[in-house]
């Protein structure tokens, strides 16, 4: 009996949480949910979020916990975060990672030949509500397109921040070298981790940056 019930309440959980994404359900969301799987309901419920969040794009609200009503510079330029909470994929000489602060004199930058897959990440320590990036490049060099991954919290996977179709968003950077460019999130994340990922750049990669959010109590 109940491995007769465990489907159709897994079932029923579906619809609830469809219900709450998309007004009109069937237009959201059709065909069956993931086959559940009675010993792993958890892993069953990461299934259905999956399928939520890709067969209904950009229908999602912030929740409570993203929430940040006066997004404000996190600490990037003004030094509140510490050199050591600056990391680089690689560098060049005297273009350390923690160069990388908006408007500061110098910037980080890679080898020409170290450009691909390249990244800079910043470590804020404590859980944050994270809603957007400003970029700018240095020294004739910038980033013009790139994508921001993160971690909820140190020891989580990475994620990337998406776009209202549910794709991994790669956002439009700089167009010259002096210029800050604001990008804001289609939805806040909370985040610890945050790192930047140039996909294409002019000459080779160079960036100073903050990050824009709200600091959690």
């Amino acid at each position: 009996m109940e491995g007769i019930l465990l489907p159709v309440l897994l079932t029923a959980t579906l619809t609830v949480l469809l219900v709450g994404v998309e007004s009109q359900q069937r237009v959201c969301y059709s065909g069956p949910p993931p086959e559940p799987d009675p010993d792993n309901p958890d892993d069953w419920m990461k299934q259905v979020m999956q399928e939520i969040r890709k067969r209904c794009p950009g229908r999602r609200q912030p929740t409570p916990a993203a929430t940040c009503p006066s997004p404000g510079p996190l600490g990037m330029e003004d030094g509140t975060i510490p050199n050591d909470h600056i990391t680089a994929s690689s560098y060049q000489k005297d273009y350390f990672g923690f160069k990388a602060r908006l408007n500061n004199f110098k910037q980080w930058a890679t080898y020409v030949d170290k450009s691909t897959n390249s990244w800079i990440e910043v470590d804020l320590v404590q859980s944050t509500v994270v809603t957007g990036v400003i970029t700018q490049g240095g020294s004739g060099w910038y980033v013009k397109k790139f994508k921001v991954a993160y971690k909820q919290q140190p020891s989580s996977e990475r994620e990337h921040v998406m776009d209202g179709d549910g794709n991994i968003k790669v956002f439009i950077g700089n167009m010259d070298y002096a210029t800050p460019v604001t990008n804001l999130f289609d939805e806040s994340v909370v985040a610890t981790l945050v790192r930047i990922e140039p996909t294409e750049w002019q000459t080779g990669v160079a960036l100073r940056l903050e990050l824009l959010g709200c600091r959690r109590e």
